[in-house]
C-alpha cells in the first residue's frame, strides 16, 4: 500500500467499541427476566376450597424460589455493573460470553418455577441448582477474561483476588445445593441462604485488604497543589474560553479533566491510579506561564 493510499477500515472494530451499548442491552434483558419471575407464582389447584391462609402455606415453596431467583439475579446484576465500571473496550469473545450469560439467565424463570411447583422432586430442583451453577461460573469466567485480556482498567492484585473469591460464592453454594438435592430435595434450596453469610464473612477480609488508612491518606492529599507549565497559545485559548464561560482558568481546567475522566472511565482510586502526577514543580521556561490548581 502506498503512502497516498487511504487507511484500511476495520470492518469489525469490536476492540474500539465502548461497552455502554452492551451494558444497556444487559440491563434491559435482566429487567425483563426479573419481572417475569412473578408470573411463575400460581394459585394451587382447588384454590376455591382453600382458605387464604391455606393458599399462602401451599405457595410457600413457590414464593421461596421466586425470592431466591430474584435476589440472586439482583446480586448478579450488581456484580456485572461493578465489572463493567472497569471495562474500557470490547472484543468478540466478551460479547459472545455476555450473550451466553444472558441465555443462561433467561432460563431462571422456568427453572425456578419448576422447582417451586415440584420442590420434592429431585430432577426439578436439580435443574434449578444447575442453572444457578452455570450462571455463577459464567460470571466468574467473565471477570477472569476481562482482566486477563486487558479489557479493563488495571486494579491491584489484592482487589482482583477479593472479587475473584466473591464471585465463587454462588457456584460454591450451588454445588452444595446439588449435593443436598440428592439427599433431601425439598430442603436443598435452603443452601442459598448461606450466600449472605459468606458475603458477611468476606467483609473482614475486605477490611484487611483495603485498610482505612488508604482512604484517609487520599482525603488528606485532596488539597495539594499541582503546578504545570502552559504554552502561550494554550494560555490564550484557555483565557478566551474561560472568559466566555465566565469562570476562572483553573476551574476550566478542572472541568476539562473531569470530562476526560468520565469519558475514558479513569480509575482515580489511590490503589488503582493509572498515572501519578509529578510532585516536583517544573521550572518555568521563558515565554510560558504556569497554572496552579488544587486536586
Amino acid at each position: 500500500m502506498t503512502s497516498n493510499s487511504p487507511a484500511l477500515i476495520n470492518p469489525f472494530p469490536f476492540a474500539e467499541l465502548t461497552p455502554h451499548r452492551l451494558e444497556a442491552f444487559f440491563d434491559a434483558i435482566f429487567a425483563i427476566i426479573m419481572t417475569i419471575l412473578v408470573l411463575g407464582l400460581a394459585l394451587p389447584g382447588q384454590a376455591d376450597d382453600l382458605s387464604p391462609a391455606e393458599i399462602c402455606i401451599a405457595m410457600i415453596p413457590q414464593i421461596i424460589h421466586f425470592a431466591l431467583a430474584f435476589f440472586i439475579l439482583a446480586a448478579f446484576w450488581g456484580a456485572h455493573h461493578r465489572t463493567f465500571s472497569l471495562v474500557t473496550k470490547l472484543d468478540p469473545f466478551l460479547i459472545r460470553l455476555t450473550f451466553i450469560l444472558l441465555f443462561v439467565a433467561c432460563l431462571i424463570p422456568f427453572t425456578s418455577t419448576l422447582a417451586g411447583d415440584n420442590h420434592t422432586e429431585g430432577p426439578a430442583v436439580l435443574l434449578f441448582h444447575t442453572n444457578m451453577l452455570l450462571l455463577g461460573l459464567i460470571f466468574f469466567c467473565q471477570w477472569v477474561y476481562v482482566n486477563s485480556s486487558h479489557l479493563a482498567i488495571p486494579i491491584p492484585d489484592n482487589h482482583y483476588r477479593f472479587i475473584l473469591t466473591k464471585s465463587l460464592i454462588v457456584p460454591f453454594v450451588s454445588i452444595l445445593a446439588i449435593i443436598m438435592s440428592c439427599i433431601e430435595p425439598s430442603w436443598s434450596s435452603i443452601c442459598y441462604f448461606f450466600i449472605p453469610v459468606c458475603e458477611l464473612s468476606l467483609l473482614h477480609v475486605k477490611s484487611r485488604l483495603f485498610p482505612r488508612e488508604v482512604s484517609e491518606n487520599s482525603i488528606s492529599r485532596r488539597d495539594e497543589s499541582v503546578l504545570f507549565t502552559l504554552s502561550p497559545e494554550l494560555c490564550t485559548s484557555l483565557d478566551e474560553v474561560a472568559h466566555e464561560m465566565e469562570i476562572s482558568r483553573e476551574d476550566l481546567i478542572m472541568h476539562i479533566l473531569s470530562g476526560w475522566m468520565r469519558s475514558h472511565r479513569v480509575n482515580t482510586g489511590p490503589a488503582g491510579s493509572l498515572c501519578q502526577l509529578n510532585q516536583d514543580h517544573p521550572s518555568k521556561s521563558s515565554g510560558q506561564s504556569s497554572t496552579d490548581i488544587n486536586r
